[in-house]
């Protein structure tokens, strides 16, 4: 019986390496029928479970096999990092513990340290990171997600020199990724180098090819370079890169997604509220609008002096083009290009034994197959959500903000969840609705209540403020001010002072 156990584990061992989970699952169940107490059995089991994301099952597997050998360190790491998936920190916790008190095989200890480097860098304990990391690295050797953390991690503590050191490194193993560019880019933001991030973007640009955490990260800069200077330029142009990420890349339809509700916060940002309008439509439909030819940037038709949104295929076809030869031949390689062109042009004796180059076919747009269905996450609809309230909330359309605060209103984030029923509140008033002194004394009790249920919820007191204001209750919106901090009392300092004044005249 043992020697057809060990024959039914191996089996299940080379199913699942060949990624055939369920079959490896039904040969590791009739192992654990013909010996209950086999670790090695459970453990196939558990894995296969863990594959299908069922961590319950995958939990009580690696806990059989724990049970079934307890003396056994390499068990307790994986119930570890089973109970760790599952969101039980606590737990894997002590179970990583015991598995480091017993002692592991140098291969699992290499991992134990890893996932532990892990869990700390999440809880924001980056010396223990550093130090979980460091020990990973000494066991199993060069490994990219602890390049990746222990860079971050000196980022986070202040050792700006060690992290660009690291995403160098990276760099170096992998120059053709964009990963050891985007961490250096975050490192310089963190010391608030935003020439430096720049330059740093466009060294990736040299020689990486094309990716959307590339144009992500040349929006979030201009972003970032409005913050400093306040000039509105920078949405454009951030506009401009989300425009041609599109055109550039084969973005999915969640990229296309997430790209028009992106362009919708920009022009809400530059107080467009019909382009914004626009780009949230498209969002609720990516497919046939990315399909027909939506743009997010705001041409002018010289006839009707508005927004064209869908242009002919010729002009798709050619911004493709545009776009796809502008970014997609990184410049290294056009540099060598020209190098050889310049080599060739100087001894024309070698132009016999050079391939002659045929130019790539003409590019052409490529459509969604119109079947596919987007993914819309509960941050995506809240999103869509608020920026609605926004944009009608500019066009004065208040039947219409009422409407999507309504929704926000229902929100399962709490943040959203404010956003909406306080601008709800604010549509009615708007509207001169006659119970609205009633409405937003029931807003305000709300807020207090949530005040007392989370002392630390300043956002809620915020918006009891904000109500205090549209009231114009201004002494009571000021005595609860000097409750905030500085820096969330001074705007709103300055929102209580721009409305007595607006009341004064």
């Amino acid at each position: 019986m043992n020697e057809q156990v060990e024959t039914l584990i191996a089996d299940s061992r080379l199913a699942f390496v060949q990624g055939k989970n369920q079959e490896a699952l039904e040969i590791a169940k009739e192992a654990i029928a013909l010996q209950p107490d086999n670790p090695d059995a459970y453990l196939c089991a558990a894995n296969a479970y863990m594959s299908f994301e069922k961590y319950d099952d995958a939990i009580n597997n690696y806990q059989k096999a724990v049970d079934s050998e307890p003396d056994n360190g390499d068990r307790y790491f994986h119930l570890g990092y089973a109970l760790a998936a599952n969101y039980q920190s606590a737990e894997a916790n002590a179970s990583f513990a015991k598995a480091d008190e017993i002692g592991c095989s140098p291969e699992v200890l290499g991992q134990l340290h890893k996932v532990l480097g892990m869990l700390c860098f999440d809880l924001q304990k980056y010396d223990d990171a550093v130090v979980n990391l460091c020990k990973a690295e000494s066991i199993i050797g060069i490994d990219m997600d602890i390049l990746q953390r222990k860079a971050l991690s000196y980022g986070m503590l202040g050792e700006y020199t060690r992290a660009l050191e690291i995403a160098n490194q990276i760099k170096m193993f992998s120059p053709s990724e964009y990963t050891g560019y985007k961490i250096a880019k975050e490192i310089l933001m963190l010391q608030n180098q935003i020439d430096g991030a720049i330059e740093e973007l466009e060294r990736a640009e040299m020689f990486v090819k094309p990716c959307m955490e590339l144009f992500a990260d040349k929006v979030a800069i201009e972003v970032a370079q409005y913050t400093e200077d306040n000039d509105k330029q920078h949405y454009r142009r951030a506009l401009g890169y989300i425009n041609d990420s599109l055109y550039a890349l084969k973005p999915d339809v969640q990229n296309i997604l997430e790209a028009y509700i992106n362009a919708a916060d920009l022009y809400v940002q530059l107080e467009d509220p019909q382009m914004a309008i626009n780009c949230l439509g498209a969002a609720e439909n990516p497919v046939d609008s990315y399909n027909e030819g939506f743009s997010i940037k705001k041409i002018e038709d010289n006839n009707s002096h508005g927004p064209v949104m869908r242009p002919s295929e010729r002009e798709i076809n050619k911004a493709v083009e545009d776009a796809r030869r502008k970014y997609g031949d990184r410049m290294i390689e056009k540099i060598g290009r020209q190098k050889e062109q310049m080599a060739v042009s100087n001894k024309p004796s070698v132009i016999d034994h050079l391939t002659p180059i045929i130019l790539d076919k003409e590019i052409t747009f490529e459509k969604l197959d119109s079947t596919t269905e987007p993914t819309y996450s509960q941050d995506n609809v809240d999103r869509i959500n608020r920026l609605y309230v926004a944009a009608y909330t500019l066009k004065k359309e208040t039947e219409r903000v009422r409407l999507y605060a309504s929704k926000l209103a229902t929100s399962s984030n709490q943040s959203n969840q404010y956003v909406g029923k306080y601008s709800l509140v604010k549509a009615l008033k708007e509207e001169g609705h006659e119970g609205i002194e009633e409405e937003y004394k029931e807003l305000i009790r709300f807020f207090r209540n949530q005040s007392i249920k989370d002392p630390s919820d300043v956002a809620a007191v915020s918006f009891r403020v904000q109500c205090h204001i549209d009231l114009e209750e201004y002494d009571r919106a000021e005595k609860l001010c000097s409750l905030l901090s500085e820096e969330l009392k001074n705007p709103l300092m300055e929102e209580i002072d721009k409305a007595r004044m607006g009341d004064a005249q």
